[in-house]
Parts: C-alpha cells; structure tokens; sequence
C-alpha cells in the first residue's frame, strides 16, 4: 500500500488490512524478502546498534521487520498491532524462522492511547505507520517516549 489510508477508530484497522492483505504480505516477504523501504528502515536501525537490542515495532503487521532486526542479532522484538488479521501468519513466519522465543506480539494495544501497555526499548520502528493514524503527534510522542536510542520511521512520499 502505497497511499496513506485512514481506518478510522481501531475496528477499522481490521477492515482496512484484512487476513488476505496479510497472506499477500506473507507471501512477498518469503519469495522476495524485505521491500526496499522496509530495508532502508532495518538499516538505520542497524546503523545506530540492533547488536543485542530491544526493538519494538508499532505497526509491524507480518513482522518482517521484527524478523530480520532477530536475525541481525536483536535481543528481542515487540511487535505492537491494532488489526489481528496480521497475527496467524506473523506466527507462522516467526515459527517458520525459529525465533517466536525471542519475539514478542502485542494485539489491541494503541500506544499513543495506552503508552504504558508497552515497555520501552533501545529502537523503535514505526514503517508506514504515521500516516494511516489519525493522531501522529500522539503517536510518534508515544514512540519518542518509549525509544530509549533512537526512534525509526517511515511516510510515504506524495509527489508533491
């Protein structure tokens, strides 16, 4: 999805990213791996330290992010995500990769709205995140307050 999107409240998250939108999602990341802007994101975050890190993901869907800072040597990952379409197959990559031991999956959660559901962590990654929520003062102060090293995201370009 390359447009912003507004789901409206978080039931909408469901409609807007559905379990087909993940089982697409899945599909890509397995055949092709990370897309280019999802690379760029692990890179930064490598760049200032994933070695031995806490990484948490506000929005991470599938997890492929969250699965490739793991396989780069991230201690552990949090993946925070609104819409449950995402969580049969994000379980079924971290199984696939054998590392749901080190990977944490927080459903239902808003961080902007309940901050102190989630722990801090050394990086936080939001990847086309900001733009599909309707608070991204909220949201990325929330990730501002919970990044302890650095605080990684992502917005679409509009050609403007």
């Amino acid at each position: 999805m390359d447009e912003c999107c507004i789901p409206g409240p978080p039931s909408g998250y469901d409609r807007e990213f559905d379990d087909r939108f993940a089982r697409r999602l899945a599909r890509e990341y397995r055949r092709d791996g990370l897309t280019a802007s999802a690379q760029l994101i692990l890179d930064f975050a490598a760049s200032v330290g994933l070695e031995g890190a806490s990484v948490l993901e506000i929005g991470g869907g599938i997890g492929d992010i969250q699965l490739e800072a793991l396989k780069r040597g991230a201690a552990h990952t949090t993946n925070v995500e609104l819409s449950s379409a995402y969580e049969p197959e994000a379980a079924r990559l971290l199984d696939e990769a054998g590392l749901r031991g080190r990977a944490t999956r927080v459903l239902g959660v808003d961080v902007a709205g309940e901050p102190e559901a989630v722990e801090p962590a050394d990086i936080v990654v939001l990847h086309r995140v900001v733009c599909c929520y309707p608070d991204y003062r909220g949201l990325l102060g929330a990730a501002a307050d919970h990044g302890r090293r650095a605080v990684v995201f992502s917005h679409p370009g509009h050609g403007l």
